[in-house]
């Protein structure tokens, strides 16, 4: 067990309560001084999380739902329960709470992965201040739910407990990530592969990926029941898969983003199918869960005609998540400031936004950069420790590959945008001080000869 005198002596506790206090401060005054309202997606994740408040069920417009996870808007339902109120402040003030804890699990995951003192303070420094996981605490969303989920999940990854406790509870939190982002029930073989490349115990590995399966699949087969009960087929978490999968992978995308159906490529007979289901436009596209059908086969022939072009969009998706700056930080999480504030005239305000903007941009895609860089650096070393039975790998070359690999494969096929960086940013980071790290030592070794 790790002392608290340790932790001073090797790593600064000083310093890491103070960034971490910091950080806590600029994220509460974040929430209580940039005016921003829920739009998109953001807006229909209340509206559920209200029915459910008011004991509605997990519902939209009076019908039920399942476009999206059911995982966030679920929780911050009971959330408005246990506090007796809706009110947007709940959520942000919940934002914070999981923002706060997933810091504290950074700093152990950090400690557990190396004894760098440069890489803990720089990664975890990095973790409490980067603007958007500040932010993004404004905001109605998956992104801090979904984040302190994953990061929960890697700690319970690197301690090794019971594990008779640690595998069934580590199933769960997938579990409970899939039915927020569905992509991760596939999570399970990332955990495994990290597994076996660190021990190559087959037998140890085997036992994880299967405890940490059924254990995923029994806390999403509730909602998948509740779905079949619902809309008559089934559907593991969402139905909007075929969806998305289809408007970001048409004939007529030209971007690898999301485009409204009016504007995709359909034949007669499929913008009729499209025609009927939406009643002409007066059924809303999150409760047409008939779409899912009708899209799916669609999407996948023309991926299969047009492999070529289906490789240009997934490339345009990385780069809207990856390399499109922090637009979304102002879209998102202070939408109303430009209208409300009045700290600057209009100039004032525009050239301080720039240069924020300007600064975020730099910071998001160097970390994207480097990232992008240490997966393409280790990926050799991931493949052939795959098969290479004496080929182990520690878990500060494993977990922020894979992890970084594992989203791109999503985005590329999926759909990309800025703020789908946001679960990734701990790994960037992380492949990022690494990088930084080594080239320090390299230099430092260079002079000294």
């Amino acid at each position: 067990m790790i002392k608290i005198e340790e932790l001073r002596n090797k790593f600064g506790l000083w310093y890491i309560a103070f960034i971490t206090f910091l950080g806590i401060y600029l994220r509460l005054w974040w929430i209580n001084n940039i005016p921003t309202k829920p739009i998109y997606d953001f807006e229909t994740y209340q509206e559920i999380a209200t029915n459910i408040f008011n004991h509605l069920g997990h519902s939209f417009r009076g019908e039920p739902i399942a476009f999206q996870g059911m995982g966030y808007p679920m929780v911050l339902g009971f959330v408005y329960r246990l506090v007796g109120n809706n009110d947007l402040y709940t959520a942000k003030m919940f934002n914070v709470v999981l923002s706060i804890l997933t810091l504290i699990l950074i700093f152990f995951i950090l400690i557990k992965l190396t004894h760098r003192r440069f890489i803990v303070y720089t990664a975890y420094t990095f973790a409490a201040l980067l603007p958007n996981f500040i932010a993004y605490n404004n905001v109605i969303s998956t992104e801090v739910f979904i984040t302190f989920i994953l990061t929960a999940a890697l700690f319970l990854q690197l301690y090794t407990f019971d594990p008779r406790i640690r595998y069934p509870l580590l199933g769960a939190l997938i579990g409970v990530a899939a039915l927020t982002k569905p992509f991760f029930m596939a999570y399970p073989v990332v955990i495994a592969v990290a597994v076996w490349l660190k021990g190559k115990d087959i037998k140890k590995t085997a036992i994880l990926f299967a405890t940490v399966f059924l254990c995923m699949a029994l806390t999403v087969a509730p909602w998948t029941y509740r779905n079949y009960q619902k809309f008559g087929r089934f559907i593991p978490v969402s139905y909007n898969s075929g969806y998305v999968f289809y408007v970001n992978n048409n004939a007529n995308n030209t971007t690898g983003a999301w485009m409204p159906l009016s504007e995709i490529y359909a034949s007669p007979e499929l913008r009729a199918k499209m025609d009927s289901i939406l009643n002409h436009g007066a059924r809303s596209e999150k409760l047409a869960h008939e779409l899912e059908v009708i899209f799916k086969p669609e999407a996948k022939e023309w991926i299969q005609e047009n492999p070529w072009e289906f490789t240009k969009l997934g490339l345009l998706r990385l780069n809207a998540t990856f390399f499109s700056g922090a637009w979304d930080i102002e879209a998102w999480t202070a939408n109303e400031f430009k209208e409300k504030q009045d700290w600057w005239t209009e100039i004032e305000y525009l050239r301080s936004a720039n240069a924020f903007r300007a600064v975020t941009d730099f910071v998001i895609n160097l970390l994207s950069a480097f990232g992008f860089m240490y997966v393409l650096l280790n990926v050799k070393n991931i493949l052939w420790g795959l098969f290479k039975k004496d080929e182990t790998l520690n878990d500060l070359i494993t977990i922020p590959t894979l992890n970084i690999a594992f989203f791109i494969a999503i985005y590329f096929v999926f759909e990309g945008q800025a703020r789908y960086n946001f679960p990734v940013l701990f790994f960037l980071i992380l492949a990022t001080v690494v990088i930084l790290d080594r080239m320090k030592t390299s230099l430092y070794d260079k002079s000294s000869r």
